[in-house]
């Protein structure tokens, strides 16, 4: 997965008005959560994620002072750190991470998302092409009320959760 700085900075604007939207964020600390798909190997993903923290904090001052939530989604389990935002910038952040190559279904990584992350107003997936939906309507009520409207999923293309959704 290769981003351009223009396309780090359509994400940023992206989420930016996540953050817009009534109800999301209302001021204080921001809490979001960044999942890693551990399909992909460090080099296919670690620039991309750079580049996105980095139009992040460019962009907006909300994002000086954040509580990240990273998310390892693995094929048996997935296991979420706090994070500084430095540590996903230098890559110290992966220096754990293990590849385990596997087809993974987005409604479970969603429903563990709505169970464990809801504090989060902002959740960035970047996960790679071969996931796929199964059950649409496990999906759809993994995604309601609330996590469509505070989801990207990033892979070789940017898809918010209310596109998902309203697939």
């Amino acid at each position: 997965m290769e981003l351009t700085e223009i396309d780090a900075l359509q994400i940023a604007k992206r989420v930016n008005a996540i953050l817009h939207v009534p109800g999301n964020y209302q001021g204080g600390n921001l809490e979001m959560a960044i999942v890693i798909d551990t399909t992909m190997k460090p080099e296919d993903f670690q620039d991309a994620v750079a580049a996105v923290v980095k139009a992040l904090k460019r962009s907006n001052e909300i994002f000086r002072n954040v509580r990240l939530n990273l998310i390892f989604w693995g094929q048996e389990k997935m296991s979420a750190q706090v994070a500084p935002m430095a540590m996903l910038m230098t890559g110290t952040a992966f220096t754990e991470y293990v590849c385990s190559p596997c087809k993974k279904r987005y409604e479970e990584l969603f429903a563990y998302l709505k169970k464990f992350q809801a504090r989060s107003k902002v959740v960035l997936v970047f996960a790679a092409e071969q996931n796929e939906i199964v059950d649409e309507k496990a999906t759809k009520e993994a995604l309601s009320p609330f996590l469509k409207n505070k989801l990207l999923l990033i892979t070789d293309q940017v898809i918010s959760g209310t596109q998902l959704f309203l697939r």
